[in-house]
C-alpha cells in the first residue's frame, strides 16, 4: 500500500480516485502502524461542529492541529491558510500536504514549537513559541496516547507528566487565546481515573475549564482503547 501511496504523491495532479486512496490510507509497517490511529472523517466533522457550537468562528479563527496524521481533520477545516499543523511521520506528512493545499505543516515533533529554532535544543522561556499564528482560536485533533518519553520529552521533565496525551493537552492550551477552544478525542483514562493523574489535571485546570465531554463507542478500527471527546475553554 505504501508503494501505491508514494506513486500517488509523485503525481503533479491527482484524480478523484487518488484522493480516495489517500483518504483510506492507514499505516501497515513499522511504528507508524502501531501508534497511528486515524480519526474517521465523520467524527472530525462532528468535533469541528462542536467547536463552532462553543464559539469558534469558522470564517476567521486560527487553528492548530498538533498531530495531524494523514490530514483527516485538515480536510474538514474551511480556511486552509488559517491552519497550522504538525506531523512527525514523513509519509503521513506528505499525504497531508497533498490532500489539503495551503496549510502550514511542520514535519517535526510538536515539542519543537516551544524550543529555539533552528536546532531545537533550548526551551523558550515563559511558554513562548516561534509559531507565527499563535495564539490560536482553536486546537483540534487526536493526540498520541501512551507513556510520555520521546526525543524531546527531557526538555519538559519539570512538568512531571506521565502520559503524552496530557502533555499535548497542556501545551496546546498554552497556545490558545483567552476564550479559545481545545477539542480533542483522547483516551478515557483522563476522565476515568480519580487521583492517578491529579497533578496533570490540576495543571491543565490552571489554564482552562472543561466545558463538555462525550464518552465514545468504538470508533477506531485498529484499537480497542476507550476514548472521549473533551472540550476545554482557555481561561
Amino acid at each position: 500500500m505504501s508503494i501505491l501511496i508514494k506513486e500517488i504523491l509523485a503525481k503533479p495532479i491527482l484524480t478523484e480516485s487518488d484522493y480516495k486512496a489517500l483518504e483510506e490510507f492507514e499505516p501497515n509497517e513499522g511504528t507508524n502502524r502501531l501508534y497511528s490511529f486515524f480519526t474517521p472523517i465523520w467524527l472530525c466533522e462532528v468535533m469541528y461542529k462542536l467547536a463552532i457550537r462553543y464559539g469558534f468562528d469558522p470564517l476567521k479563527g486560527k487553528v492548530l492541529e498538533p498531530a495531524c496524521g494523514t490530514g483527516n481533520f485538515l480536510t474538514v477545516l474551511p480556511n486552509p491558510k488559517n491552519v497550522t499543523a504538525f506531523e512527525l511521520d514523513p509519509l503521513n506528512y506528505e499525504v497531508s500536504k497533498k490532500r489539503v493545499l495551503g496549510i502550514t505543516i511542520y514535519n517535526n515533533y510538536f515539542e519543537t514549537a516551544f524550543l529555539q529554532e533552528p536546532r531545537f535544543t533550548t526551551l523558550l522561556k515563559n511558554n513562548n513559541t516561534w509559531l507565527k499564528d499563535a495564539p490560536f482560536d482553536l486546537v483540534i485533533g487526536n493526540p498520541p496516547y501512551g507513556k510520555y518519553a520521546n526525543l524531546y520529552s527531557s526538555y519538559f521533565k519539570s512538568l512531571k507528566f506521565k502520559q503524552v496525551e496530557m502533555f499535548f493537552m497542556l501545551q496546546s492550551l498554552k497556545l490558545l487565546k483567552k476564550g479559545g477552544l481545545l477539542v480533542f478525542i483522547t483516551g478515557s483514562n483522563f476522565m476515568r481515573n480519580d487521583k492517578t493523574y491529579q497533578h496533570e489535571k490540576e495543571m491543565i485546570g490552571e489554564y482552562a475549564d472543561l466545558v463538555d465531554a462525550y464518552r465514545m463507542p468504538k470508533v477506531f478500527k485498529n484499537t480497542d482503547v476507550p476514548t472521549d471527546i473533551l472540550i476545554f475553554k482557555r481561561k
